[in-house]
C-alpha cells in the first residue's frame, strides 16, 4: 500500500525507472481468502470465474464471470472467491503515478481511473472478451515492460476498455450485479460505519442500531467479508488515512480527525497495514 519512489507526478518520465506496469494470468486453487486491502496502482481485473463476495469501496456484491473490474489506486477492495476450486482471472497492475503523468491529468474522459470512491465493473460482448484475452496475452508476452511495445500494447488494452466504458453510458447496455439479501444488510453495516468511522462504535452499539443480535450481526458480516468488523473498522480508517496524507494533513491532525486515542497507536497501526510509517508516506506522496 505505501507508494514506492520519491518522484512528484509530474516528475514521472514515459519511462520509469521501474517497470510502470505489471500483468499476471492465473489459474490457481486458493487455500484461503484474501481479506480487504487497497493498492497504490490501478488494477484491471479481468474474472474467469465467478465471484460470490466481492467488495467494491463500500458494496459487497456477486459479479459473474467474463466481467472485468477498474479498480482506482486506494480504493478498498475485496475480490473473494470460494477456496479449494480453480480460480482464473488476468490481473493488469499499472503504477498510481506513472499513469497519472503520461494519461488522466490531461483529459477528464479518464478520469474514472483515478476516482478510488467509484470503482467501475465493465461486461464485455463474447467478441470482447476475445480482445482482452488477445490484449492480455499480448502484454504477458513482454518480458522488458517498460519497452515501446510494451506501451504500445499496454494503450491498445487501455483504449478498448474505455471505449467499453463509455458504452456503459446507455442503460441498455448496462447490466446490474445480483446483491443478495444478507450482503445488502452487511453494505447497510459498512456505510453507516464509514459515515461514523471517526467514532468509536461497539458491536452491541452497532448491532441495536440494525435491531439485530451482535453474534448475529458479527456472523454475517464476517460470512460476506472475511475479517472482523474490528478489522474492517481499522482497515478503513488506515485507508481513509491514506487520502487525509496525501491531501496535506498533518499526522496528528489525522490522527485526531479518525479518533485514534493516542498518536503512538495510530503510527503503529499505520505502520503494520501499510509497511511504512505515516510521516514517511506523507513525505513521499
Amino acid at each position: 500500500m505505501a507508494e514506492q519512489g520519491k518522484s512528484k507526478t509530474s516528475d514521472v518520465p514515459l519511462y520509469y525507472v521501474s517497470s510502470p506496469f505489471d500483468i499476471a494470468y492465473r489459474n490457481s486453487i486458493s487455500e484461503y481468502p484474501v481479506g480487504p486491502h487497497s493498492h497504490n496502482a490501478l488494477e484491471c481485473y479481468f474474472t474467469l470465474t465467478d465471484l460470490p463476495d466481492v467488495l467494491l469501496n463500500d458494496t459487497v456484491q456477486a459479479v459473474p464471470a467474463g466481467a472485468l473490474l477498474i479498480i482506482p489506486a486506494f480504493c478498498v477492495h475485496q475480490l473473494f472467491h470460494e477456496v479449494n476450486i480453480p480460480y482464473e482471472r488476468y490481473i493488469l497492475t499499472i503504477h498510481d503515478k506513472w499513469l497519472k503523468s503520461v494519461l488522466w491529468e490531461s483529459s477528464a474522459e479518464y478520469s474514472y481511473l483515478s476516482d478510488s470512491d467509484h470503482p467501475v465493473v465493465v461486461f464485455p460482448t463474447d467478441e470482447k472478451k476475445e480482445e482482452l484475452i488477445r490484449h492480455f496475452d499480448e502484454l504477458l508476452s513482454h518480458t522488458d515492460r517498460s519497452s515501446l511495445m510494451a506501451l504500445i500494447h499496454l494503450f491498445r488494452l487501455l483504449d478498448d476498455i474505455h471505449s467499453m466504458k463509455t458504452a456503459l453510458k446507455d442503460p441498455k447496455k448496462t447490466s446490474s450485479l445480483p446483491i443478495s439479501t444478507s450482503q445488502k444488510k452487511v453494505n447497510e453495516i459498512i456505510s453507516y460505519l464509514n459515515e461514523h468511522l471517526s467514532e468509536n462504535i461497539s458491536l452491541s452499539a452497532l448491532a441495536a442500531h440494525f435491531y439485530l443480535h451482535p453474534d448475529y450481526l458479527a456472523r454475517l458480516f464476517k460470512k460476506h467479508m472475511h475479517i472482523s468488523i474490528g478489522q474492517y473498522i481499522t482497515l478503513q480508517k488506515i485507508s481513509t488515512a491514506e487520502t487525509l496524507l496525501r491531501e496535506g494533513k498533518t499526522v496528528t491532525e489525522v490522527q485526531e480527525l479518525l479518533g485514534f486515542s493516542s498518536y503512538a497507536y495510530f503510527f503503529r497501526t499505520f505502520q503494520k497495514i501499510t509497511g511504512i510509517s505515516p510521516s514517511k508516506y506523507r513525505r513521499l506522496t
